[in-house]
């Protein structure tokens, strides 16, 4: 009696231990899954470096869209600037106009802020700027892959550890239209460089595409286990803003401020929804 008494109670014991144990592991998965923020904001590059994108941040880094705000110093592209009518001279690194397609989310949340920029407390807000680690003053993969920001999206990928359908990070702002979305800089009317200009300012996606991430060659064996393992069948989805593209932001200089013109913004704040082309 003793002995079946005694074996109950240890058994007791170890279920209890189990049931505790089990509570724990659920307690750290739920742990490990971030929350999703409640709005879309810009991050930056640099939080798509790191444990996820290592080869990708780094042929970017390199990338024509990786040293975009250079091109806006005093001195840089010189003949460029003149047979567009531009002083080469100048210094265009606080111009509104340029800031709209020279870094990353520029005039929206979270987004790129240039030097001088002051709360409303009067505090000094600017971007830092890190020569060693670019990030909001050049286009980042926020420019071309989110409608407003990749706060939110984000998190989704982390959470799946990549193992995502389209829709899922969609829903979040993700967009697939590239092809759409490289016009909202590139044969913008407000651009200077434009065809009429020169033959070399045709802009053909297919050739620009293959000069954005050139992957290849940065992969090594720290960051091999970051390889996209759907790229493959993310490819045989079709997304809505593939189906649709989404709108694509228009915006005039008033004042010395940038403004975005009513209506033409893919993500609507206020009804937190998309806005596709009819």
């Amino acid at each position: 009696m003793k002995m079946g008494k005694t074996l109950r109670i240890v058994g007791l014991f170890i279920f209890s231990i189990a049931i505790v144990m089990g509570g724990a592991e659920s307690a750290d998965a739920k742990k490990k899954k971030k929350k999703i923020p409640k709005k879309p904001s810009y991050v930056g590059a640099v939080k798509c470096n790191g444990s996820c994108h290592d080869a990708y941040y780094e042929a970017w880094k390199v990338s024509p869209h990786g040293n975009t705000f250079k091109l806006l110093k005093a001195g840089e592209r010189a003949e460029a600037k003149t047979r567009v009518k531009l002083d080469p001279e100048k210094d265009y690194t606080t111009n509104p106009l340029c800031l709209r397609c020279h870094t990353t989310g520029y005039k929206q949340r979270g987004g790129f802020k240039p030097a001088g920029s002051k709360n409303k407390k009067g505090k000094d807000v600017s971007s830092t700027i890190d020569p060693e680690e670019p990030n909001k003053e050049q286009v980042g993969c926020e420019m071309c892959h989110s409608v407003a920001g990749g706060a939110q999206m984000r998190v989704v990928m982390k959470n799946t550890k990549g193992d995502f359908k389209k829709a899922d990070t969609e829903k979040y702002g993700q967009r697939w239209d590239y092809a759409n979305v490289c016009t909202r800089c590139h044969t913008h009317p407000n651009t200077p460089f434009l065809p009429s200009v020169h033959d070399k300012y045709k802009f053909n996606f297919e050739e620009r595409k293959m000069k954005v991430h050139p992957v290849a060659k940065f992969y090594n064996e720290d960051n091999m286990d970051q390889k996209l393992e759907k790229v493959e069948d993310r490819a045989k989805e079709v997304s809505q803003s593939e189906k649709t593209p989404l709108v694509i932001e228009d915006f005039k200089v008033k004042k010395g401020k940038l403004k975005f013109k009513k209506g033409t913004k893919p993500y609507n704040k206020k009804k937190k929804s998309f806005n596709y082309k009819k």
